[in-house]
């Protein structure tokens, strides 16, 4: 039987972070995983819109402003979460042109893996369950330059940018895994893709017929929100061995229902992970709490 959110354990009594939950795989994600009795703390940069989402959500969900490229906006909205029991890092950002945030990080590194770290670190010793990172199959394309992980020198590119944060988050996620296994904590982890999410690619090569095409693809054979998101909370509530990733069945898994998958050799590579763990607590000065 093909499995959907519908057959999520229940989840009465606990607690669900999901950022980035005002739109598209974020909620639903928020959504599958209020459906099965949790309570959700919708986050996201705009509060209008996370509090529009939490309201469709009913029960004791609610709203709080989070944007993961501003220091401060992180360290409040940790300083006004209690102990939840599962953290989705769903936000995530594919720019089209060189953003870069007060800290000086580039923004797609910034919001889809240092601002995830530092909120991690920050929550950790409040997190009962799992912790699982939204992540992609473009990782397996990533190559992380040390040197200028901001784009400072070499050129731009929105597409390079992009696989670079993912490759890096799958190694911060190797890295917290292989800690807090090491730590004996009770907290695993987990990552999962959602398969092709059309509007991911959307505009980002600047070639209109390409961009035409990927786009047209992506209408044709991507998974749905709610279908992507199934992988989510699979990733989020099944009884899964500790880092593991989860995407969709189907064809390149581009689409299809959730199930293990593999990763790239690089984001594999526990030496890899280590440095850029080191690279990241230096950059952020921030460090596990638990």
């Amino acid at each position: 039987m093909t499995w959907t959110a519908a057959r999520l354990p229940r989840l009465d009594g606990v607690t669900v972070v999901v950022t980035g939950a005002t739109r598209g795989l974020g909620v639903a994600t928020a959504r599958g995983a209020a459906a099965a009795g949790a309570t959700v703390i919708v986050a996201g940069r705009d509060h209008d819109a996370a509090d529009a989402v939490a309201r469709s959500l009913g029960g004791s969900s609610s709203a709080a402003t989070l944007d993961l490229t501003d220091r401060a906006s992180i360290e409040r909205f940790a300083d006004s979460v209690g102990e939840i029991d599962i953290l989705v890092h769903n936000a995530g950002v594919l720019p089209t042109s060189r953003v870069e945030t007060a800290d000086g990080f580039e923004s797609a590194l910034a919001t889809n893996v240092l601002g995830p770290f530092v909120l991690t670190n920050l929550l950790a010793d409040r997190i009962r369950g799992r912790i699982v990172a939204v992540n992609s199959t473009v990782h397996s394309a990533g190559r992380i330059d040390f040197a200028d992980l901001h784009f400072e020198r070499r050129a731009f590119s929105g597409a390079r940018a992009y696989a670079q944060s993912k490759l890096a988050q799958a190694l911060w996620m190797l890295a917290l895994d292989r800690r807090l296994r090491a730590a004996r904590s009770e907290v695993t982890t987990a990552m999962a893709h959602p398969g092709w999410a059309a509007t991911e690619m959307t505009g980002v090569t600047r070639v209109a017929a390409v961009d035409a095409l990927v786009t047209w693809l992506g209408n044709t054979i991507a998974n749905t929100a709610v279908a992507g998101a199934a992988c989510s909370l699979y990733a989020a509530a099944m009884p899964i061995p500790s880092g593991s990733f989860v995407g969709p069945d189907g064809f390149l898994g581009m689409r299809g229902a959730p199930t293990l998958v593999g990763r790239s050799t690089q984001a594999a590579d526990p030496v890899l992970a280590e440095r850029f763990w080191e690279t990241a607590a230096a950059l952020t000065g921030s460090e596990l709490s638990a």
